[in-house]
């Protein structure tokens, strides 16, 4: 009887042993098609950055060397647990080691990573986590901001009091939601963004002027008394901006295009002193303001810097018969993701 449960205990070690060896041949490969199929997501992120033909070239290389890295990860054999003989099972029944296999099971059934192993790879709240979103929308945010001012397309007749726009005070801000798809093939340099952002204009009154709808509903300048600081008038707009993109070098591109929206507010600020009182309005009104907008814009990027050059082709005011007017802009961006 000794004898007997000397064997089986002998039985049990190796048998435990093996299942172990088995276990962790079975992480190591389930790590390697981890990291494989990572390296496959860079690769897919650098080409959409990529603007040298030469990177493009040794991406495809990279590509190759990973589809036959693949290829013999794929032809490791996990050996399988032979089974135990019915003496084994009887005496001890919590040993099968079955749990590995069932995660195996699992990982084989799921073998691309989720976006939440991403997040568990990348730990903090780093731009790498992000980029599964980004290699599968081809999206970013984009941040402009600048200065903007009014040209004036013909004088108002004398007697009419027409604002003089400060443009040192006068600023936009826009942000949108953009997406770039590259045209033609893998050595493409040409790229088509579109996307929905919003605009905001704010506009400085030199001569201190009140802007208001007249009987005859067109818009009308009327001086302020008493003004302690230069009134301003904003407009916000929903903006659809649709432009191409062309890698010159390295270093330089250029981005052309044109934008088209619609009005959502119009306010104007003016705070006014009366004796020992400071009063700030904040008025909200259509103000004949024309409710879309569209336009061009031009940019130069160096090195990641960019100049940007917008006009409004549309009118300022729905009645320009007056105060006949567009609005430019000069900025800058950056962009996340």
């Amino acid at each position: 009887m000794s004898q007997k449960s000397n064997i089986l205990l002998v039985a049990f070690l190796c048998m435990s042993t093996f299942a172990y060896s088995q276990s962790d041949t079975q992480v190591k490969l389930d790590n390697m098609k981890y990291y494989l199929s990572v390296i496959k997501e860079y690769s897919q992120s650098m080409r959409y950055y990529a603007d040298s033909i030469n990177i493009v070239q040794l991406l495809d290389q990279m590509d190759e060397i990973t589809l036959s890295l693949e290829d013999e990860v794929n032809k490791i054999v996990v050996p399988e647990v032979m089974d135990q003989s019915n003496d084994t099972n009887q005496e001890s029944p919590e040993k099968g080691p079955e749990v590995p296999n069932e995660e195996n099971t699992n990982t084989e059934m799921n073998p691309t990573p989720k976006f939440e192993d991403y997040e568990k790879e990348s730990g903090g709240s780093t731009l790498s986590k992000m980029l599964p979103f980004k290699n599968k929308f081809n999206t970013s945010i984009k941040f402009q901001f600048g200065i903007n001012s009014l040209i004036k397309s013909k004088n108002p007749a004398q007697g009419i009091l027409s604002p003089e726009i400060s443009t040192g005070g006068s600023w936009y801000w826009d942000v949108a939601l953009v997406r770039k798809a590259r045209l033609g093939g893998k050595e493409s340099k040409l790229a088509l963004n579109y996307g929905i952002g919003y605009l905001k204009n704010t506009y400085k009154i030199e001569n201190d002027l009140r802007l208001v709808t007249n009987s005859q509903n067109k818009p009308e300048f009327i001086a302020i008394p008493e003004v302690k600081d230069h009134p301003v008038f904003n407009t916000g707009h929903v903006n659809i901006p649709l432009s191409l993109t062309i890698v010159l070098s390295k270093k330089i591109k250029l981005d052309a295009g044109g934008y088209i929206g619609y009005r959502l507010y119009s306010s104007q600020k003016i705070s006014l002193k009366e004796n020992k009182e400071i009063i700030h309005e904040h008025r909200r009104s259509a103000y004949n303001f024309n409710n879309w907008v569209y336009g061009t814009h031009f940019a130069v990027d160096v090195s990641g810097f960019d100049l940007i050059f917008r006009y409004n082709m549309s009118k300022l005011f729905k009645d320009s018969s007056t105060h006949d007017m567009n609005t430019w802009m000069i900025g800058t961006s950056f962009s996340l993701f």
